[in-house]
């Protein structure tokens, strides 16, 4: 009788890749996902620890799990990060993994079907995991793990406890999987990374090279590189630059600044300067002027003054990314930044994140009215959350279509009206 799983998945893109990957290891023991908890013989939890109200609501997630019969594995960056609490919430786990065990998972789902209870296993396997691939049914679009960890030490981030330093995959075998994706027929590949930047650190490998062999494979697809640290490739940055300028990747580059501010920089022990990050950026735009690009900025992080905070919105008023991604500082277990003693009053940051927030907004508006009357050619990716199709731009921006068309396709549009999330367009 074929074994059943049910699987959640927490938090970023990587983690969403690690389920894939999950899926595949799974499918090798002849076991069967299914979207119905009531159906499944083992439920797995893929979790993440970067921010504590997601850990809040995988933890509450798991107290209700915990009170039905089907056993819960848990998996995913947590377990390193907050391991107390997580197994506090359910003593009688089946059992709990590190994020890279997935070898070990095989013979651990194996014992949970059993009836073993109890099993904990936190440490790395060493073999590869990508050899696991299976890309998402029913979707065009697929995300590649390049590798995992990072090559920083930031005061602020408990994800270097669960991921390590950086780990990245064979050349040959990133270019494997992709072929096969492109093969398959996935339209939007997403090359992934915690820092796509620190690919090659630990072999001796480039991110420029292999972004330029990945661009060479036939297909009618992109590739949309993830986010990557403007310290990792300003010293590279003309050759990274050459390897994207291929059309077959999309004009999006996600370079987070998290502050305006050297000093707030310095206390983060983040490996740049404001400037350098404005090099980088601004060397992008010469070579792509309609390029996205996307940033995050963490308000209220412990020492940050109103000088510092002023700075931010100087510089996001002045370089006018697409995509600003902010958050409130949280604390996370084990970090420097946790233990520091000038931490800002919640109040101060709620006003903070709000004065930044409206910043944002008036910069998107801004930025989405200048794309009225565009025309080319857009990815029509799945179905709008709210009826229509939802596609892609070449420079990666949402739009939604209310034409007829194929998730697949690409169609040549023109945009007709702007939203603060999206872009509208109608085939022409």
């Amino acid at each position: 009788m074929t074994s059943k799983f049910y699987l959640e998945t927490y938090g970023c893109s990587l983690n969403m890749a690690d389920s894939d990957l999950i899926v595949g290891r799974l499918h090798q023991l002849g076991a069967e996902r299914v979207e119905k908890i009531q159906e499944s013989d083992i439920i797995i939890l893929n979790t993440c620890g970067v921010k504590e109200p997601t850990e809040d609501r995988i933890i509450h997630r798991l107290g209700e799990l915990s009170e039905g019969s089907v056993p819960v594995i848990v998996t995913g960056c947590l377990p390193r990060i907050s391991f107390k609490r997580v197994s506090g919430t359910n003593p009688e786990f089946a059992a709990i993994l590190g994020p890279q065990s997935l070898d070990s998972l095989g013979p651990v789902f194996e014992r949970v079907l059993a009836g073993e209870r109890g099993i904990l296993h936190l440490d790395s396997d060493e073999t590869s995991k990508l050899r696991y691939y299976e890309g998402p049914p029913d979707s065009v679009i697929c995300t590649i793990p390049i590798c995992e960890g990072c090559v920083g030490d930031c005061t602020y981030c408990a994800v270097k406890f669960a991921r390590s330093n950086v780990q990245s995959y064979s050349f040959e075998e990133i270019l494997s999987v992709v072929r096969r994706c492109v093969h398959t027929g996935y339209k939007e590949i997403r090359l992934t990374a915690q820092d796509a930047g620190a690919y090659g650190h630990d072999t001796g490998e480039s991110l420029a090279h292999l972004l330029s062999s990945v661009s060479e494979v036939d297909g009618n697809h992109r590739f949309r590189l993830g986010m990557f640290n403007s310290n990792l490739v300003k010293d590279d940055l003309q050759a990274f630059l050459d390897s994207m300028s291929s059309d077959r990747f999309f004009r999006f580059f996600h370079a987070p600044i998290q502050s305006g501010s050297n000093h707030v920089l310095q206390l983060m022990k983040r490996k740049y300067t404001v400037q350098e990050w404005k090099t980088v950026v601004s060397e992008i735009i010469k070579r792509f002027p309609y390029a996205t690009i996307a940033t995050d900025i963490i308000v209220g992080f412990p020492g940050e003054t109103d000088e510092d905070f002023e700075k931010t919105l100087a510089l996001m008023s002045e370089v006018k990314p697409a995509v600003i991604n902010v958050s409130k500082y949280g604390d996370r277990p084990g970090t420097e930044a946790s233990k520091a003693n000038n931490k800002v009053n919640t109040g101060i940051k709620k006003e903070r994140s709000r004065r930044l927030s409206s910043l944002v907004t008036d910069i998107i508006t801004e930025k989405n009215q200048a794309w009225i009357d565009w025309q080319g050619p857009v990815i029509i990716t799945g179905n709008a959350p709210k009826g229509g199709l939802q596609g892609r731009t070449p420079t990666y921006k949402p739009v939604i279509i209310n034409d007829k068309a194929s998730i697949g396709e690409i169609v040549e549009v023109r945009i007709i009206s702007t939203h603060r999330t999206h872009l509208t367009a109608s085939i022409v």
